[in-house]
């Protein structure tokens, strides 16, 4: 069966490239992790689309420059598709 996902999850392309747009930045999961008062584990579960959180996805908006996480979510849908990481 096919995995599908609340339009406010990553799945694994989106999450891939949420995660090379950190890793350009040089932002390690630690500091999202911080900025979210949560733990890394968990904000390595959010970006993998496995659990949902509004703070770490504001988090990841702001560090990584986006008004929104739905902004994000929507540019990283878009460079998935496009193949950019």
């Amino acid at each position: 069966m096919a995995r599908t996902r609340a339009s406010c999850n990553p799945m694994r392309p989106e999450g891939s490239w949420i995660k090379f747009r950190l890793d350009l930045l040089n932002v390690k999961y630690v500091e999202v992790a911080a900025k979210a008062n949560r733990s890394v584990t968990f904000v390595s579960e959010v970006i993998r689309g496995v659990k949902n959180s509004k703070a770490v996805g504001a988090a990841l908006a702001q560090i990584l420059g986006y008004p929104s996480y739905e902004e994000l979510l929507e540019a990283a849908r878009r460079g998935a598709k496009a193949g950019a990481a």
